[in-house]
């Protein structure tokens, strides 16, 4: 063997040895991912020259002088072409793992949902040309709805409801220690008492006054003075009966004495001049009674208008202060009430009590005990909560299609996977210049009492329900629902907690409110709405990265 023969192995034996001892370095982690770096398939690695092919292409076999150092390299052979590809072997099952996830389907994890913006809104069956959408603001029914003032000025002494309370009508709210209630039930009390005087005096006028004509119409056809005393017995006239009586009994004496005389003087018994007195005397006692009865006649007339004057007055005065404490806020039983202790000494005179007008919930409270109110004071706002009002706002362009008794569909942002039916009574006849929109006002039931003043919410009015249109209907999803991408429109359709699946969809027609489309999504189904711009983000991310991120 020549000494360049020599050399030249021995460069040989040195190449290979320091082949078979680089290889085996290689860790499984680097040769895993140089393997992934390609991806469209983990079966290349059988084209791959293994450590095995490497003896084949060095072509140590043909040097038998190498015999030990070829046996060593198929070892090394047999350790990267078999540990390294089956440990790849596990990590590409490991790999089949992301077969879990979903093609198409965004995954967000807790605080990505808690970091965005989403709601889900249900994917319903209409058309676009039957509904107008707007957004709305729960209110009390103003119709059903009471501010309690006090009518006096008072320190409030007792507090009786307060928030959150049912009340009836007539239920006690609080009460008040006022003067000028105390003031104006005495004011009642006195002219109660002038009145129920006057009441008398005019009863017994009236009783005298009937009586009398009654005597007079007695006494017209001039009956003996005992009849008229039989008839007139139970008649009471007072002093005038006596008066009256007195002098048609003169009379009727010298009326007969008159005729005894008149007798006597034809039969020559009587002289003239007893004649002439007897009948002067008669003459004298008939103009007497005349005098006495007409006297009588208009003295009672008298009597009795003044008495009738003085009871009305009274009566007027009575009536007037009764209406006082009416305007105070007390009803009728409380003034009888006030009339019948009327004469006994109450010391809670100045007591004012506030009741209730309505039936309802006290929604709002401004009172403390000991508190100086005045008539301009907002003591209680109850609210009658049976139904509520929903108060929106339509743009100019919707005017023509809203009328009063068109049904609504309601979602509160509250409840939002509840629907709420009710019905439009009142649209504008005003336009806001500003805003160039209409108010439009809902009634909504409150059922369980569960709508409270100021939540907000979705108003989807009904604008072909009782018209006998015939509009066609599809699948409709909210405007703010799609997303545009490279081939059309999708729509982010909720399956779970945080899980969205990216759905093609076909718009068919749009407003600004809602799209009508066609594609894999039915009626009922849950579409996002919101901050949809990062799920598709995230879509993208997921097609980008093969289905899943390492």
């Amino acid at each position: 063997m020549s000494k360049k023969t020599a050399v030249v192995m021995f460069v040989g034996v040195f190449v290979v040895l320091v082949i078979g001892s680089v290889l085996p370095r290689f860790s499984p982690d680097q040769y895993a991912m140089a393997q992934h770096k390609d991806h469209d398939g983990h079966g290349d690695h059988d084209k791959d020259d293994g450590p095995g092919d490497h003896d084949k292409n060095g072509g140590h076999d043909k040097d038998d002088g190498h015999a030990d150092h070829g046996e060593e390299s198929a070892k090394g052979g047999d350790k990267h072409g078999g540990d390294k590809h089956d440990d790849h072997g596990d990590e590409g099952g490991g790999h089949g793992g992301h077969d879990e996830h979903e093609e198409g389907v965004v995954h967000l994890n807790e605080s990505q949902r808690s970091e965005l913006k989403l709601s889900h809104v249900e994917v319903k069956r209409g058309s676009l040309a039957s509904m107008v959408q707007l957004p709305g603001e729960v209110s009390w029914n103003a119709d059903r709805l009471v501010h309690v003032t006090p009518r006096v000025r008072g320190i409030v002494s007792e507090v009786q409801k307060t928030l959150g309370d049912r009340v009836e009508v007539g239920d006690v709210l609080c009460v008040l220690d006022s003067r000028e209630m105390g003031n104006a039930k005495m004011e009642y009390l006195s002219d109660l008492s002038r009145f129920n005087v006057a009441r008398a005096d005019f009863e017994r006028a009236e009783t005298v006054f009937q009586n009398t004509k009654k005597l007079l119409a007695i006494l017209d056809p001039e009956p003996t003075p005992e009849k008229v005393l039989a008839q007139a017995h139970d008649l009471p006239v007072g002093q005038n009966k006596n008066k009256l009586l007195t002098s048609y009994t003169r009379m009727k004496v010298n009326l007969r004495n008159y005729k005894r005389n008149e007798k006597l003087l034809a039969s020559k018994i009587a002289s003239e001049a007893e004649f002439l007195d007897a009948k002067g005397e008669y003459e004298v006692s008939r103009a007497d009674y005349s005098s006495t009865r007409e006297e009588i006649s208009f003295d009672l007339k008298l009597e009795f208008l003044r008495a009738q004057r003085d009871f009305q007055v009274a009566e007027t005065e009575m009536r007037n202060a009764e209406r006082a404490l009416h305007i105070l806020g007390l009803s009728n039983e409380q003034t009888a009430e006030i009339a019948k202790q009327g004469k006994e000494v109450d010391a809670d005179i100045s007591r004012a009590v506030l009741r209730s007008p309505i039936s309802g919930v006290i929604v709002d409270r401004h009172l403390t005990r000991g508190e100086l109110v005045t008539t301009e004071t907002k003591l209680y706002t109850i609210a009658d909560i049976s139904n509520v009002w929903v108060m929106g706002r339509a743009y100019e362009r919707d005017i023509r299609f809203l009328k009063a008794g068109q049904g609504t569909s309601v979602r509160l942002d509250a409840f939002p996977n509840q629907l709420f039916k009710g019905e439009v009574s009142y649209v504008a006849s005003q336009l806001d210049t500003d805003t160039r929109t209409v108010e439009v006002r809902v009634v909504l039931p409150n059922a369980g009492d569960q709508l409270r003043a100021g939540m907000f919410g979705n108003v989807v009015i009904h604008v072909n329900e009782g018209s006998g249109a015939a509009a066609s209907e599809g699948t409709l999803v909210p405007a703010a629902a799609l997303q545009r991408v490279v081939n059309g429109f999708v729509v982010f359709k909720a399956t779970g907690p945080g899980e969205y699946k990216v759905v093609p969809v076909q718009v068919l027609g749009k407003t600004r409110e809602f799209a009508e489309v066609t594609g894999a999504i039915s009626i009922g189904d849950k579409v996002a709405i919101g901050d949809t711009f990062v799920l598709k983000s995230e879509a993208g991310k997921e097609e980008m990265g093969g289905g899943h991120s390492h």
